[in-house]
């Protein structure tokens, strides 16, 4: 087994795709493939499924990415063994955070540890495995993941908002949940997503099922779509930092149910780690910034 088939099947991991990881690597995609197909031969199992738009690890290539991620790390530290090693710090987060509170955090970490930061978005249930599996260090989380060897820790939950577009008539005299009905709607995320499914939730309890006439996985999709006259939705308001600029307005829902969680999960086995109690020291401060701002 060649270390460098190890490094590019990590390559492929990171952009989900062979065409991407050919680009990238300055290679032909036959080449990329054989190399793949060499190293799946070595291993006796297959890494990805083939897609029509791109590559999906296969759970055997979701167990070897940690290790394969540990093998690069030790091969680089063989080769350099005069280089200090720096230790990595794995993140995984949905669109909402990685557009929010996840840069500033890494950006108050670089300052305060010296860390190699890997990220990738990902969907709720993607989370959860990688968590399971010990393939990321800490996953934000918008609903919490119930689990033996993952531990939660809760932070300042986040409002949610309705947005319009400018000059509606909502927005000059709101008439209440009722009016939904009767508005084009654009959904954040699949059905099954939790946000997704908190706002239908908390709109069925009070009658309300608004005609669904778009349904977006990208949060700047959607401010796009409201600020066009397109539709209304609801988001989180820490991603509504842009509404002067995008031609959108917000209404702030009252009530407890119009908030979602702000969760910091980590697998177990990493609870004595010091990095893991360095970050969460980083993302306290953070959330504790933004709910007090008199303390920046």
């Amino acid at each position: 087994m060649d270390t460098k088939d190890i490094a590019l099947f990590l390559t492929i991991a990171r952009l989900g795709s062979i065409s991407r990881t050919a680009e990238h690597m300055y290679m032909s995609q036959s080449t990329v493939t054989a190399h793949l197909q060499r190293l799946e031969r070595a291993l006796g199992y297959v890494l990805f499924h083939r897609l029509p738009n791109g590559v999906q690890l296969t759970p055997e290539g979701q167990q070897l990415l940690p290790l394969a991620e540990r093998l690069t790390a030790l091969e680089d530290q063989i080769l350099h063994p005069e280089t200090e090693q720096t230790p990595i710090l794995r993140i995984m987060s949905g669109r909402a955070f990685v557009s929010t509170d996840v840069p500033e955090c890494l950006h108050r970490m670089a300052r305060k540890a010296k860390v190699h930061l890997k990220v990738r978005m990902g969907m709720y249930d993607e989370m959860m495995n990688a968590l399971l599996a010990n393939q990321v260090d800490f996953c934000f989380l918008g609903e919490p993941i119930y689990h033996p060897n993952v531990r939660l820790v809760e932070f300042t939950p986040d409002r949610i908002d309705l947005i319009v577009p400018k000059n509606h008539y909502f927005s000059h005299s709101y008439p209440g949940l009722h009016a939904l009905n009767r508005e084009p709607f654009v959904a954040f995320g699949r059905s099954t997503s939790p946000f997704r499914k908190r706002i239908s939730e908390v709109l069925a309890g009070h009658n309300v099922y608004p005609p669904i006439s778009m349904e977006l996985d990208s949060i700047d999709g959607i401010k796009a779509m409201v600020g066009h006259g397109l539709g209304v939705s609801f988001l989180p308001r820490r991603t509504l930092h842009d509404a002067i600029y995008k031609s959108y307005e917000t209404i702030a829902m009252t009530g407890e149910e119009w908030t979602r969680p702000t969760l910091i999960a980590y697998p177990v086995v990493q609870a004595d780690r010091p990095l893991t109690a360095t970050f969460l020291e980083v993302v306290s401060e953070y959330y504790g910034d933004i709910s007090n701002p008199q303390r920046r």
